[in-house]
């Protein structure tokens, strides 16, 4: 009977240690919470200093303990309340919204950050506001979080972002651009991810390797001397994608299901930089629009057929040759009447992997783009309703549409549209020297192209518009916006007389003042073969095109741009580093061109 008695005062402290044992969820929801709860302490204390304080100095050491402890519960917060979180650290700039015809003001840490570390004198009150208003966000969230229910996927998927989002943004100083501090806010966010990752130690079957990836991302970060000096290419492909690759195999391992949300970043893939990552038909509107070997094929065929324009000389392939990575090597496209078009022809390569079309970003689709340009009266001034009566009278396209839709019984203009937006979508190869480096060919870039990749991400500040891996404005990494800059362009490359370019870009369609000069941020793949360059084709060669934002854009060259959205500083890089950047961006053509 005592031996029993003993057995159950052994067993039963176990048994009951085994009920109160806290789920993954659990402790990740409370140190978020603790966390959280930190940044609205540290948030209060700063506001406290800004009340009373007016010496910079002191009030950034307060700042870069607040955005420090932001950034240990950023991946949640962006994940869980993304428009709450760009009133807390979004871009310093005005959002405008065209539909609702509003603009609305940007608040938290970045702009906090201007006021801070601007050379003028402080503006006390405005300040306080920022934080004030900071505060009640911060607050927001905290609530927000009461009414979250979250899954062990949405944990694994929110971390997995994050190491995305430190790799896009972080390390490249995108959203601490006065304060340098990217390297030290990297490291909180390597050591935060350790933390939250520890609640799975049990669960997951190799996570001693996955933590020791992390250890050593940590120890790498560490021994960065400088934003300039970091060597970015090796932290990405030495350690960050060996981590992304470990949490990969153990939420496989774990039977955690992966999030499966359509979006242009696959929530399947180890890495960005795993072959197919991206979802070429992640933004098709419709189903019903997906792409086929049928369709690709067929929109191929139409795209060179000159019968889609109006003169019957003239073809979407006019305009894009595959040699020039689709576009025509002229400064300004030539028009149906053989005059020159108002812009330079973009190319459509990876054109499917952004919100919207042409330089001002008018069209939101593929298939409004491809209607656009056929019915534009200056280049092909076609009719999609003539051209659907000529297919249906063409007896080999009658074929090839029966093969590409063979639930449609009668030719319509959408089947023709998205015919060619299938082609388009087709021409997402990531197959440059670039992306066999990130997938682990330390052999595909030379040194000095992997000195170029630094100088892009860090000193020369491309990566801060330019997002890798996609190198244009889609900005990662839920790939939800693509953005537009105001560079203050110049009608030529003449630095010591600069004139300034009179196309309105996105203004000539939306009144906004933000928006006057206004372009979509390009793709950066296969830029050596899409000379000249900008909207206008002004700049001829890569070595101008440096030289101009070296030079701070058009407000760094003393044009009058006061939206310019582009940082005006000089960026002091020398010649052999603009060479350097211009042979990693070699890097970026496609092997397949």
């Amino acid at each position: 009977m005592k031996s029993i008695f003993k057995l159950a005062i052994f067993v039963f402290p176990m048994l009951l240690s085994g009920c109160l044992q806290q789920t993954p969820i659990e402790v990740v929801s409370e140190k978020f919470l603790t966390d959280l709860n930190t940044v609205i302490s540290r948030n209060e204390d700063f506001l406290g200093q800004a009340r009373t304080n007016s010496d910079k100095k002191e009030l950034q050491e307060e700042f870069i303990r607040l955005r420090l402890q932001y950034k240990k519960v950023e991946a949640f917060a962006e994940y869980f309340a993304p428009t709450t979180v760009k009133q807390v650290n979004g871009a310093p700039l005005d959002e405008v919204e065209d539909e609702e015809n509003a603009v609305f003001e940007p608040g938290g840490l970045q702009v906090i950050e201007e006021l801070i570390y601007s050379d003028e004198k402080l503006d006390q009150e405005e300040l306080v506001r920022h934080i004030r208003k900071m505060q009640v966000n911060t607050k927001r969230i905290k609530m927000l979080w009461a009414d979250i229910r979250i899954t062990d996927s949405h944990v694994l998927d929110a971390l997995r972002l994050e190491l995305f989002r430190l790799i896009t943004l972080g390390i490249s100083g995108f959203d601490t651009p006065a304060s340098g501090n990217a390297l030290a806010e990297s490291e909180v966010v390597l050591n935060s991810l350790q933390d939250y990752l520890s609640a799975y130690a049990h669960l997951f079957p190799e996570y001693q390797a996955l933590d020791k990836e992390i250890e050593r991302a940590i120890t790498f970060i560490k021994k960065g001397k400088s934003f300039n000096d970091f060597d970015r290419a090796t932290f990405i492909a030495d350690h960050i994608n060996p981590l992304c690759i470990k949490l990969h195999q153990n939420q496989k391992l774990s039977n955690i299901p992966f999030i499966n949300d359509r979006k242009l970043l696959k929530g399947s893939v180890a890495t960005m930089f795993d072959k197919g990552a991206f979802d070429s038909e992640a933004l098709v509107s419709n189903p019903k629009f997906k792409s086929t070997s049928e369709r690709i094929a067929l929109g191929e065929r139409l795209f060179y057929d000159v019968r889609l324009s109006g003169n019957g000389k003239s073809s979407c392939g006019s305009c894009h040759a595959p040699q020039l990575a689709y576009t025509d090597g002229f400064k300004k496209s030539k028009g149906i009447s053989g005059a020159d078009i108002n812009r330079n022809a973009p190319t459509i390569k990876y054109a499917a992997l952004q919100q919207a079309m042409f330089y001002d970003l008018r069209s939101p689709s593929l298939e409004d783009q491809a209607s656009d340009v056929i019915h534009n009266t200056a280049e092909m001034h076609g009719s999609l309703e003539k051209i659907t009566g000529m297919i249906t009278a063409d007896e080999e396209y009658t074929i090839l549409f029966r093969k590409a839709f063979p639930e449609v019984e009668v030719i319509k203009s959408i089947d023709v549209q998205n015919a060619l937006a299938s082609f388009v979508r087709s021409l997402s190869p990531f197959d440059s020297k670039f992306d066999q480096y990130m997938r682990g060919n330390k052999r595909a870039l030379t040194d000095n192209q992997v000195a170029g990749f630094n100088l892009f991400m860090g000193k020369a500040r491309c990566g801060t518009c330019h997002f890798v891996p996609l190198f244009n404005g889609t900005v990662p990494p839920d790939y939800q916006r693509t953005e537009s800059e105001v560079l203050g362009a110049t009608s030529n490359a003449d630095w010591k007389h600069p004139v300034m370019d009179s196309d309105l870009g996105r203004g000539a369609y939306n009144r906004f003042p933000q928006w006057q000069h206004a372009f979509k941020t390009s793709s950066l793949r296969n830029i050596a073969k899409t000379a000249p360059y900008m909207h206008n084709g002004a700049l001829a060669t890569l070595q101008e095109v440096m030289e101009f934002y070296n030079e701070g854009g058009g407000a760094g060259l003393g044009l009058d741009v006061p939206n310019q959205t582009l940082a005006p500083d000089k960026l002091k890089l020398t010649q052999p580093e603009m060479q350097q950047v211009i042979d990693f961006m070699e890097s970026l053509t496609d092997t397949s061109i």
